[in-house]
């Protein structure tokens, strides 16, 4: 048994989503004794092998009679739960579930299009509405950033794609018959430039009872995520015109008169006459300003944020000193952060995510600290080279089993593919947030787009702090490891029996044991904190 090699493979749909509690089994080819399991939380089926033997692996998607071979390999291959051999299933798992109908089944296709201007410029996050032909009611969906539009239909259906002119109406502008779908994009192109849909709303600020603001001048901090520029606006009496252009993604945060800034809201016209964007301040009383410069204040306000970590309890465990000091951070806004600013966005994320257990909080806190060296730093030391795929040429792999050749996979893999893409999506954030995957996956998940201003994870103190929870809790998935580790997430451990899941939450956070008894000793002290406390007040 000590000879068994370890082979970890990860299946996506073709979507490429992850497929959890799929059917899947492993068998020497030509052999017909199988070992059947499910793939895992995590979508990887990971199983022995003996060495240098060929295996088949094998799934059985819903709605299939059998197994079907998805792929052969040779057990001296290299895998690990970081690197997987990725098997995609040539459908997505929605259309397997179609139910059968008659004698055939239900398929659903994918008709690809893309959306230009008259003049040929990309319009990305632009509405296009879909529907068989002759019916009236219409699917309506948003291109993404390259102008790409997926349409779901049956085969061989005719389809109506519908488009938004300046006149605020959706016309037919494309007719087509879906077939078996296509993968290569159909051009659609508008009859006007996208200069023409320039969309007019209304920016209104109100109070936590829905009433509107009069009397208080009131900064709001207007960011272009598309771009990363940011503007200030003052609504003066409770609400403001509001120009931009559909499709444009914006976001809002209301300026304390303090200059701190509220937790921001996102946005984006979908039409030339949109709905007002709202804004709630939760106080009880606004008399302020917030001008340039220093603001002035003639009233308290008093916040109604939920406290889960006290400052009190932050000091405790790591200190007074201002956070984020190292050289690196130099210019940047969170350069050298008191504690006070960034427990309040600490406490932000931790409500956003529902993360409030006693235990899964002491792990998450622990980490975060080892992450970002100690709170010194909220991005990567080193240049971010060694993720760049100018540094590892095809001819790395010359040497298959080299650590230049897998690491040249690594970097395919994980996206980087165009020079300069290893400094750019370089680690940021406190759980250092590395590989342009991750950062598109951040961007799908909170709509801000790091992928073209991957600077917002160090220099925005919200998006530091919400990305690190988000990477914990949902993309590394480490609190699988913790609610696995614990029958009570508030219950009463030995010492030994906690550091033995510090381990394995360290190395899904980190890939490896680095840092693991600085971990472990800060575990121990946070969690001796608590118990003394009786929580993190």
């Amino acid at each position: 048994m000590s000879n068994l090699v370890t082979i970890t493979s990860k299946f996506y749909d073709r979507s490429g989503r992850r497929v959890i509690n799929l059917n899947v089994m492993s068998r020497y080819q030509g052999s017909k004794r199988e070992n059947l399991q499910k793939t895992d939380l995590h979508g990887q089926f990971v199983f022995q092998a003996s060495p240098q033997r060929t295996v088949e692996i094998l799934a059985k998607p819903p709605n299939q009679k059998d197994f079907t071979v998805f792929k052969v390999i040779h057990t001296s291959i290299g895998s690990s739960s970081q690197d997987p051999i990725k098997i995609q299933l040539p459908k997505t798992i929605e259309e397997y579930k179609q139910k059968e109908l008659g004698e055939t089944k239900a398929r659903i296709v994918t008709t690809t299009f893309k959306v230009v201007d008259c003049a040929g410029k990309v319009v990305s996050n632009f509405p296009i509405q879909s529907r068989p032909r002759g019916r009236k009611n219409a699917y309506e969906r948003y291109t993404n950033e390259n102008g790409i539009v997926e349409v779901l239909s049956s085969p061989q259906r005719d389809i109506e794609i519908l488009v938004l002119t300046s006149n605020d109406q959706f016309v037919v502008k494309c007719e087509v018959n879906s077939k078996n779908g296509s993968q290569q994009p159909i051009l659609i192109q508008l009859d006007e430039p996208y200069s023409n849909f320039k969309s007019r709303s209304e920016l209104k600020l109100k109070d936590r009872t829905g009433e509107q603001l009069i009397e208080t001048p009131t900064d709001i901090e207007m960011l272009m995520l598309d771009t990363g520029k940011k503007q200030i606006i003052t609504i003066l009496n409770g609400s403001t015109p509001l120009f931009s252009m559909v499709g444009q993604r914006l976001q809002f945060r209301v300026l304390k008169p303090n200059g701190d800034a509220l937790s921001p809201v996102t946005y984006s016209a979908k039409r030339m006459r949109a709905d007002a964007v709202e804004l709630r301040l939760d106080v009880e009383v606004v008399k302020g300003i917030t001008a340039e410069g220093r603001p002035s204040i003639e009233k308290s306000i008093k916040y109604n944020l939920e406290e889960i970590v006290s400052l009190s309890f932050f000091k405790a465990v790591y200190g007074s000193n201002k956070l984020f000091s190292h050289r690196v951070m130099k210019g940047r806004s969170t350069h050298n952060t008191p504690p006070e600013k960034f427990v309040i966005e600490l406490n932000k994320s931790l409500i956003k995510h529902n993360l409030k257990d006693k235990l899964m909080l002491c792990h998450f806190l622990a980490q975060i600290y080892h992450e970002c060296d100690h709170f010194n730093t909220l991005i990567e030391y080193a240049s971010g080279k060694d993720y760049d795929i100018s540094n590892f040429p095809p001819s790395v792999c010359d040497i298959k089993k080299s650590r230049a050749c897998r690491r040249r996979k690594q970097i395919l893999a994980e996206g980087n593919t165009s020079l300069g893409d290893g400094p750019k999506y370089k680690g940021r954030g406190l759980i250092q947030l590395t590989w342009k995957s991750a950062y598109k996956k951040y961007k799908s998940y909170s709509g801000i787009d790091v992928v073209n201003n991957p600077e917002l994870l160090c220099d925005d103190l919200f998006h530091a702090v919400d990305s690190s929870v988000w990477a914990f809790n949902v993309f590394k998935n480490a609190d699988s490891l913790i609610h696995k580790g614990y029958k009570d997430l508030n219950g009463t451990y030995s010492d030994n029996y906690h550091l033995k899941v510090v381990e394995s939450v360290s190395r899904r956070i980190n890939g490896g044991n680095n840092g693991m008894a600085e971990r472990k000793k800060l575990f121990i002290k946070i969690l001796k904190e608590v118990e003394k406390r009786d929580g993190f007040k």
